[in-house]
């Protein structure tokens, strides 16, 4: 069975991420921040990636502008908004809380979904970090919630990934 790799990033407006969350399946997840969040603890991460890198947005190019990577050169990487709207069409929304809720995936903190650039500020308040920390949790892990909910109930043919592939 391929390893596969879901990436969810915080970062400032001036594009400097301070947060990564991950996960490879839902056991095994975590998060670099702090001295975690360097190139070669997140070379590390990918070293374990033998299938396909997923993420929801543009997290994959502001990793490879903030550690200086190619890794969309490397590495087959999904948009799962693309596929998303492809499986769904229609939909109202396609945020990620748009598409939780069309599932029946809780989350464990709202704080920041009304209002995200709260979440920039409230990064250097140690009392709010800690919600920060579930909030981008709550992100990744639902990442693969949903993913795994879309594909089980959807047919996608094998050779659409290569059609979807971030380049």
């Amino acid at each position: 069975m391929k390893t596969d790799l879901y990436l969810d990033c915080e970062w400032q407006l001036n594009q400097e991420i301070f947060l990564i969350g991950y996960a490879f399946n839902l056991k095994d997840y975590g998060q670099l921040y702090g001295y975690s969040l360097n190139k070669s603890t997140f070379k590390q991460l990918l070293r374990k990636v033998t299938g396909r890198i997923y993420i929801y947005g543009p997290d994959i190019g502001m990793v490879e502008k903030f550690f200086k990577m190619k890794i969309r050169e490397n590495y087959h990487c999904i948009n799962l908004i693309k596929v998303f709207r492809d499986c769904m069409p229609g939909l109202k929304s396609y945020q990620l809380d748009a598409i939780e809720r069309k599932f029946g995936i809780h989350r464990k903190t709202q704080r920041y979904k009304k209002n995200i650039f709260k979440l920039f500020t409230d990064w250097y308040k140690p009392k709010y970090r800690v919600e920060i920390l579930k909030y981008n949790m709550d992100d990744v892990i639902n990442l693969v919630k949903i993913k795994l909910k879309v594909f089980s109930a959807y047919t996608i043919p094998s050779n659409y990934f290569i059609d979807v592939r971030l380049r």
